[in-house]
């Protein structure tokens, strides 16, 4: 599906650009019934990425409000991603959790870091600061993408807005972040005009869609916890915002 670098099936681009009635077509053609799960970005990512993770990570994206007019050009985008992930569904295609952790422009920390990289520093030793090990694992879960972990740690009363050391941003604000500068940069610009990257879609820019959707559930994820301990007045101690 990938020639020169530059993503020039017909299928690819029509679910990137969220062309509902081209990806119709294309699908009730018969063309693609046996090449729906192959992986389009040819191993570069680490994880196989099948098409329609793609519309997956779009509903993701775009499933809230946005300021005007891109809200506009969002609700529309998003019902098309809806309706093209009916359509594989037609084609026997379920989609499941996608697997941000192993999708590596989906994650903050390199796949060949390790732990001690990623904290840049050994974990005993902030611990020694009085910094809590539960927040310091859920710093690493949140690099690595890494939702079954996270989630587990917060239940377990990890920090939310945990700030790592001499960093000034919290987990929660260094995902928002990057939600907010996907949709205002880089990602977006795809549906904001569609005319300008039709012919130049690499590996890049669907990496970036990837990436926002981590994101954009890992704040989620966050947030929902950060109101939930603020109702029930949870006190963080050292590690507290």
């Amino acid at each position: 599906m990938m020639e020169l670098g530059v993503y020039t099936d017909p299928l690819v681009l029509a679910v990137v650009f969220n062309f509902y009635e081209a990806v119709k077509n294309l699908l009730e053609s018969g063309r693609y019934d046996n090449n729906l799960t192959v992986d389009i970005t040819n191993g570069w990512f680490g994880s196989p990425i099948p098409v329609y993770y793609i519309s997956r990570c779009w509903e993701i994206c775009l499933g809230h409000e946005f300021k005007e007019p891109f809200n506009q050009i969002v609700k529309k985008n998003y019902e098309n991603a809806r309706h093209i992930l009916s359509l594989f569904g037609k084609k026997g295609i379920q989609v499941k959790d996608i697997p941000f952790s192993e999708i590596s422009p989906a994650c903050w920390a390199f796949e060949d870091e390790s732990d001690e990289e990623i904290l840049r520093g050994k974990k005993k030793e902030f611990i020694s600061l009085s910094i809590r090990e539960v927040d310091l694992d859920l710093y690493i879960a949140v690099h690595k993408m890494d939702f079954k972990r996270a989630k587990g740690l917060l239940n377990q009363g990890a920090n939310p807005l945990y700030k790592h050391f001499d960093e000034n941003t919290s987990l929660l604000d260094l995902c928002g972040d990057e939600c907010c500068y996907q949709a205002t940069h880089l990602a977006a610009e795809l549906i904001r005009e569609p005319d300008l990257f039709i012919n130049s879609i690499d590996y890049d820019e669907i990496g970036n869609i990837f990436r926002w959707a981590a994101n954009e559930l890992m704040w989620n994820l966050l947030e929902s916890y950060r109101v939930k301990n603020k109702v029930q007045g949870r006190n963080y101690g050292k590690t507290e915002i």
